[in-house]
């Protein structure tokens, strides 16, 4: 009759064991870690963000001459949608209706804009 080995646990793999969870895998720690600025550095370059200028930052950026100081704080551009509709949100009925009636100019101001040539249709909501 011989007697079984105890088994050393380290600390987290004695509650893995009382919890039923697989026991602690060592390799996660075989790379070393990397610096948060080394890491949202990378991010930033493979999704190309701050390097191209998209056609809402462009609108947004020149709202007031878009639709004029007056209307520019009543109203704002909420979307584009792929198929080039840029969505207007209002602040109420009137100026709903009011941006309705200078759509045409609204689209002509947007269409010399660089990088809003993908502005096909205008919508007031």
């Amino acid at each position: 009759m011989g007697y079984r080995r105890k088994k050393i646990y380290k600390k987290t793999d004695l509650i893995a064991s009382f919890m039923g969870l697989p026991e602690s895998d060592e390799t996660m720690f075989l790379s070393t870690p990397k610096s948060i600025t080394s890491v949202i550095e990378k991010a930033w370059s493979d999704w190309s963000i701050g390097s191209q200028v998209s056609p809402e930052q462009v609108i947004s950026q020149h709202w007031n001459k878009v639709v004029g100081n007056r209307l520019s704080n009543k109203c704002a551009p909420d979307r584009i949608d792929k198929s080039g509709k840029l969505y207007i949100r209002s602040a109420s009925g009137p100026i709903k209706q009011e941006l309705s009636f200078i759509k045409k100019q609204i689209q002509s101001r947007i269409s010399k804009l660089k990088g809003c040539e993908v502005i096909k249709e205008i919508k007031i909501c």
